[in-house]
């Protein structure tokens, strides 16, 4: 069976690339089982394709994408995404789905470590669990401009995201715990 997983973020290259970083992060829990990585650009193009996309005889398909908002009932997440395209090659379901709450960058702020390794004042991170955080990606903007840096969506997530450590965001994060059990 071959794995294939769409993840929201850039597929260019000119500051970064996310399809690596995501390799690299995904690597240390499914090294000789890979996933093939199909960046998707924004959230709607990544679930288009996903949806649109002609399915391989073998294939097993995967969606990762933000949440953007905090997650109480994922099946009625997936009829939404289902409903927004209807001549689709691929639902989504529980089984496929898996969200990134709120947003990618929430599993960096789970883990000041690696920010301080790179040099980010970490303090005005709120002690509170990071899901509750309703835009990650602007704190983390913040804590950069504190640090006297800027904080650049796809360079920067490139650099910290290969770094976090996997066994923490599977105890923290029950959506990437199941989506490595699935990918396995």
């Amino acid at each position: 069976m071959k794995k294939v997983i769409y993840i929201e973020g850039s597929h260019e290259i000119d500051n970064g690339d996310l399809r690596k970083a995501f390799s690299k992060l995904l690597e240390k829990e499914l090294k000789g089982n890979m996933p093939r990585v199909i960046m998707g650009d924004g959230k709607n193009q990544t679930i288009d394709k996903f949806h649109s996309t002609p399915l391989a005889p073998d294939e097993q398909r995967f969606l990762l994408v933000d949440s953007d908002g905090s997650v109480t009932d994922k099946t009625s997440i997936c009829t939404t995404f289902n409903e927004e395209k209807p001549n689709r090659k691929k639902d989504c379901t529980i089984d496929n789905t898996f969200l990134m709450i709120q947003e990618a960058e929430a599993w960096i702020l789970s883990q000041p470590d690696v920010l301080e390794r790179h040099k980010v004042n970490v303090a005005k991170l709120p002690q509170r669990n990071v899901m509750e955080i309703p835009k990650p990606s602007e704190l983390l903007g913040v804590l950069y401009k504190d640090s006297g840096k800027v904080y650049h969506k796809i360079r920067d997530f490139g650099l910290l995201f290969p770094e976090l450590d996997t066994r923490k965001l599977k105890e923290y994060f029950g959506e990437f715990e199941e989506l490595i059990e699935q990918l396995r």
